[in-house]
């Protein structure tokens, strides 16, 4: 007797889902995660996430939202006490006159970038990303349709960003630039003019500039943030400015982003959200308006904290034989150089972060996920005991490969 075998087809997905590539810092963590489960003792220098708690003001904020029923919907681009709150903050620090309409608050500062992306990017558009680069960026503009061309900062310039840089990239399809300072990876801070010159350049162009200031408040050793909003009523069409609660008042799983631009951009990226996401959390929304109208005693004492470990850090890893590590300008990474381990065992940086993970329990990123295979990035945003203790091990695990 002849039996029917049943076949199934293989699952289509669309060129959008094969093209993207799983978040290589999420990959990381995950991993850690699983091993720590396991009772692994790991020294995890892999998430960019403070090690701080939320300020208890911040955190009192939420508890009261949830107490005064405030759990339904909001606006879908945010409250407009938030919106009105965040209009105001830039405009006292750089004299615009943003409103409301400016400003669009939704889950995390990674989905404004993204519905901003979708809203600006068309089909064969191409956008210019300084490299190194944050893991999210090329596939966000892959995603939308678009081509991520790739600008290289050069290493002995601090990996800051030029306009030089861009210009060597950039084709009739260059749709727009997407600069992020102080950088995630490298710390990299651009320089005022430098920037000035960049948001010219693409004004002249017509082409976009998506500014991301995550990190704002990090910078060290009298280096300056400067953001582009600075010169929005100049370059209204040009100038968007995408931000976060995350990292600056340590708000990483409440989840609430915001991003200023030109109302008509603003509302395009709301028409996208409210097909995805609808509002961001009522209850987030309620202890960012905590966050942004209190004092920043808080931010204060993360800088403080950073900025030692930070001058703890850099010239331990250029005491260990191979490494090479630059000052950085902000943000609370390290970026070394760890291309003097290829060869044998260790091939590339995902095969150096592996050997680490293996043999010495201590998660780093692979810099091949930013666009840079000879490094690796190394996480500050946890305690000075724990750095120590990462570092030793990693010497020890290095000492071994001679």
């Amino acid at each position: 007797m002849e039996m029917n075998v049943i076949t199934r087809p293989d699952i289509r997905f669309t060129r959008r889902v094969r093209e993207m590539q799983i978040s290589p810092t999420l990959a990381v963590m995950n991993r850690a995660i699983e091993l720590t489960a396991q009772g692994v003792d790991v020294v995890d220098l892999g998430p960019g996430e403070p090690d701080f708690p939320t300020p208890e003001s911040v955190c009192a904020a939420g508890k009261r939202a949830i107490d005064q029923g405030l759990t339904k919907y909001t606006s879908g681009n945010g409250t407009k006490a938030l919106r009105d709150a965040l209009a105001g903050r830039y405009n006292r620090r750089y004299g615009t006159s943003l409103a409301a309409e400016n400003v669009i608050a939704g889950t995390g500062g990674k989905q404004e970038l993204f519905n901003i992306t979708l809203a600006l990017v068309d089909e064969g558009d191409e956008v210019i990303i300084p490299s190194p680069y944050w893991v999210s960026f090329p596939d966000q503009v892959l995603f939308a349709g678009g081509k991520p061309v790739f600008a290289k900062t050069d290493a002995r310039n601090g990996f800051r960003p030029t306009l030089e840089d861009i210009e060597a990239v950039a084709s009739s399809r260059t749709r727009g630039v997407i600069i992020n300072s102080p950088n995630n990876p490298t710390g990299a801070v651009i320089a005022e003019q430098e920037l000035r010159r960049i948001v010219e350049w693409c004004a002249s162009r017509d082409a976009f500039l998506m500014f991301d200031e995550t990190y704002e408040f990090f910078v060290y050793e009298g280096s300056k943030h400067v953001s582009a909003v600075r010169w929005f009523e100049e370059y209204p069409s040009t100038i968007i400015g995408v931000n976060s609660m995350s990292k600056t008042f340590a708000m990483t799983g409440w989840r609430l982003g915001y991003a200023v631009a030109h109302r008509d951009v603003i509302a395009a990226a709301g028409k996208i959200q409210s097909h995805s996401t609808s509002n961001p959390s009522s209850i987030s929304q309620a202890a960012a308006l905590e966050a942004l109208g209190g004092g920043e005693d808080e931010v204060q004492r993360m800088w403080e904290a950073y900025r030692e470990r930070r001058a703890w850090l850099i010239p331990a890893i250029n005491a260990i034989d191979g490494l090479r590590c630059d000052n950085t300008d902000g943000a609370f990474y390290i970026f070394p150089d760890v291309s003097s381990f290829f060869g044998g065992r260790i091939r590339d940086s995902q095969s150096f972060a592996d050997y680490l993970l293996d043999e010495a329990r201590v998660a780093v990123v692979p810099g091949s996920a930013f666009g840079s295979d000879d490094h690796v990035r190394i996480s500050y945003a946890t305690s000075l005991e724990r750095l120590k203790e990462g570092v030793a091990r990693i010497e020890s695990a290095l000492s071994k490969l001679g």
